[in-house]
């Protein structure tokens, strides 16, 4: 009898699909996991490798999120904290962050120079990654089951983000998600993420998402309604303070900034 799936292993699963389609789509070897254009645009970064990013960076003599927005031309990160920063966001004091999926810590970089928080708590599946996250910003690493936030106590956390990690989870994990931050922002904390919305698919963005070989599709991006989305989060006293959009290859994702419990 085949073991129960878990939800760590669908996002286990998630990112080593997205990691073929996206070296495949770039005529990359999985054993490179580097693009042979260096304009080439990447959806995530938490498959990129450990060991030779660390190379690559230290070689650069870059730091590890500026290495990879250089090498695989994302732009994004930046421009999602400025965008984040304009809205307000840390205009007042940050003490306590927690943050879903950092990956190769692009955003946990930013966003704890930005606000230099006493507190970072990271849930983060890439054993590798996440113990390095740990060993290079003294955050603290959180037990995960691929679905909540359950050792975070609620209303715990100033600022609770997500960045490219909803887009290709199932609906209702990434509706528990919304849930479980919702839990532990205190009341005036910030909830940020971003998602596949409808307006993600206009015409081009469709069009681009369609021209990926088709041979390459393990995974599918997960839509999320965006009125469902800002109704829902509206009847747990968290209101929208501002969205845009961000380059998601091959097409845009949608940042949403929310504010719990503030008039």
């Amino acid at each position: 009898m085949n073991a129960p799936r878990t939800n760590t292993n669908i996002h286990t699963g998630f990112r080593r699909r997205l990691a073929k389609i996206v070296t495949s789509a770039l005529g990359v070897s999985d054993a490179q996991a580097e693009p042979k254009n260096a304009n080439a645009q990447q959806p995530i970064d938490q498959f990129i490798r450990l060991r030779e990013t660390l190379a690559g960076a230290k070689a650069a003599g870059m730091s590890v999120g500026d290495y990879i927005e250089r090498n695989h031309n994302t732009g994004a990160t930046q421009e999602t904290i400025d965008r984040i920063a304009q809205l307000g966001v840390f205009r007042d004091p940050i003490a306590r962050v927690c943050e879903i999926g950092p990956g190769s810590g692009r955003y946990l970089e930013r966003v704890a120079k930005a606000c230099r928080p006493g507190y970072y708590e990271i849930y983060e599946t890439a054993r590798d990654w996440s113990e390095w996250l740990v060993k290079t910003y003294a955050v603290t690493a959180q037990p995960c089951d691929g679905a909540s936030l359950s050792p975070t106590p609620s209303q715990s956390i100033d600022l609770v983000h997500a960045h490219k990690v909803f887009v290709g989870l199932p609906f209702l994990i990434t509706c528990h998600y919304l849930n479980e931050m919702v839990r532990v922002a205190r009341d005036g904390g910030w909830i940020i993420f971003d998602v596949l919305t409808e307006d993600c698919m206009d015409e081009a963005s469709f069009a681009a998402w369609l021209a990926v070989r088709p041979g390459t599709w393990d995974w599918t991006p997960t839509l999320m309604p965006k009125r469902f989305l800002i109704d829902n989060l509206a009847r747990h006293g968290v209101r929208l303070a501002g969205n845009f959009f961000i380059s998601l290859w091959p097409g845009k994702t949608e940042v949403f900034v929310f504010r719990k419990n503030s008039s």
